[in-house]
């Protein structure tokens, strides 16, 4: 223990100037490319080499922490190196074709620059899948899949809104011109969607911004600035100031940070209300806009429309989820209430339910038999072997008396190691259904490496149509102890 923590503390300070190091490199890289002590061309290659380097050093980060880790922790890194990678190829090659012919953009860098988003979203996936897991058993957080959709109905809104804003000018640009707007704008809209369910996934799962998923966030955000400058730029045919290119310069940097993070799980359990309602507070604002567009001018951009339908349907599609979501938490509640969460027998409550229903059809009388039964000696198995062995033993049996009744019967465990089967209706020979539950019983059930066998006391009765359910349970109570009395392991059946 005193050996690990200096080699933790060594590699926590290595770490650190490791970082210091490459955010002074990439300010420096900023500096100079701002200072205007070089020409526009060098300021610019300067900014464009350091925003390569940059994503190229992140990557390498990504793969070095993401070689130490395993499952998950691994997973998520080598997503991202893949997408800072594909981010240095894209800007690589745009600052090539760049010092050539300014006017030519590659295909290849388009769909290069897409790959930071893509594999940045599954990172995101992987990072939280561990943890979203463990909220999903007790329904506190939403699911990934409806987090994601609010992110497209938000992203969505935003350009609904925005619409007249950055897309007006593309019907007055020539074709080259508007292609090469959208495709910036595709951009700035992946990141845009990317960041929002970054957010929405950190504040289902913790509350918080917590690292990584803040660095994250944080260097996407630096992205998006500087795409969001170019669009502006292309929409207004203005040159882009050398300012915007220190998003892309200081984004990877701040990626980076993400790599050596600690994820903790701490998570702050607060309200996830709020979350139900984000979405739906652009989705009325966008609704809004287009009514007032449509009483103002009487006939809304085709553009609007088109975008006010496209967040109608992901608004449907997230309610049917949700709606789906809560119904799986209700069935899964019931079943919790009605069900021992040990043995995954029904309770006594649920039993005498099924009982009562059972004696008081009398438009359709029939027989029905009532076995009790109880583990003998059961305490001895807890001392000797554990606590966690006899869960072992009692689930053991469970399963193998359930293997012996009808689909009609009722399992119900009544506390401790008492149980209860209502048989619906009764068998014809009660004495061979005793000995086959009885058999299920005895059967030795291996524990640790050892061997335990453990037996039961059986009390049956018939029942009438004219009983209670507590009296019928009563009565069986009292067979199961006469058995007990009678002998280890026997079987008492009262008429």
């Amino acid at each position: 223990m005193h050996e690990r923590q200096p080699r933790y503390r060594t590699a926590v300070t290595k770490t650190a100037v490791y970082l210091t190091a490459v955010t002074i490199a990439s300010l420096v890289a900023v500096v100079l490319a701002l200072s205007g002590a070089l020409d526009a061309a060098t300021s610019q290659l300067v900014a464009d080499l350091g925003s390569v380097s940059a994503a190229l050093l992140a990557a390498a980060t990504f793969a070095w922490t993401g070689w130490r880790q395993r499952g998950d922790e691994r997973r998520w890194r080598w997503w991202m190196v893949v997408a800072l990678a594909s981010f240095a190829a894209a800007h690589g090659s745009w600052t090539w074709y760049r010092s050539i012919d300014p006017m030519h953009f590659p295909n290849a860098a388009n769909a290069l620059y897409l790959g930071l988003p893509l594999c940045s979203f599954l990172a995101l996936i992987v990072l939280t899948r561990e943890d979203h897991g463990v909220f999903g058993e007790h329904d506190v957080a939403p699911s990934r899949v409806v987090v994601v959709l609010d992110g497209l109905i938000i992203a969505g809104s935003v350009l609904a809104l925005s619409w007249k804003i950055a897309f007006s000018l593309v019907t007055e640009e020539d074709t080259t011109r508007a292609s090469r707007l959208l495709v910036e704008a595709s951009y700035t809209l992946a990141h845009l969607v990317l960041i929002i369910i970054a957010v929405l996934l950190s504040f289902a799962l913790y509350g918080t911004l917590r690292s990584p998923l803040g660095w994250l966030v944080v260097g996407l955000l630096g992205i998006e600035f500087s795409d969001a400058v170019w669009l502006y730029a292309l929409a207004h045919d203005t040159t882009a100031p050398l300012a915007v290119d220190a998003g892309y310069v200081v984004a990877p940097v701040l990626l980076l940070f993400a790599a050596p993070a600690r994820r903790r799980r701490q998570w702050h359990i607060a309200s996830r209300t709020p979350l139900l309602f984000v979405p739906y507070v652009p989705f009325a604002a966008v609704l809004g806009w287009t009514l007032y567009t449509t009483v103002a001018t009487g006939d809304p951009h085709v553009g609007e429309v088109y975008a006010l339908v496209g967040v109608a349907l992901l608004v449907a599609v997230r309610q049917l989820l949700t709606l789906q979501q809560l119904h799986a938490a209700r069935r899964q509640l019931s079943h919790q209430a009605s069900h021992d969460p040990l043995t995954g027998a029904t309770t006594r409550n649920v039993l005498l339910l099924h009982l009562g229903r059972a004696l008081s059809q009398d438009h359709h009388p029939r027989r029905l038999g009532l076995l009790y039964a109880d583990l003998d000696d059961f305490k001895e198995v807890n001392d000797a072997l554990g606590h966690e062995a006899g869960d072992t033993v009692l689930r053991t049996v469970v399963d193998r008396v359930r293997s012996c009744i009808r689909r009609t019967d009722t399992l119900a465990r009544m506390g401790g190691d008492e149980f209860v089967i209502l048989l619906d209706p009764a068998p014809d020979d009660p004495h061979a259904f005793g000995r086959r539950v009885q058999q299920a019983f005895s059967q030795p059930v291996h524990v640790n490496g050892s061997s335990c066998a453990v037996s039961a006391s059986l009390g049956y009765v018939e029942l009438g149509n004219n009983a209670s359910p507590e009296e019928a349970v009563a009565r069986a109570d009292d067979a199961m102890y006469q058995a007990k009395a009678a002998g280890r392991s026997g079987i008492r059946i009262n008429p």
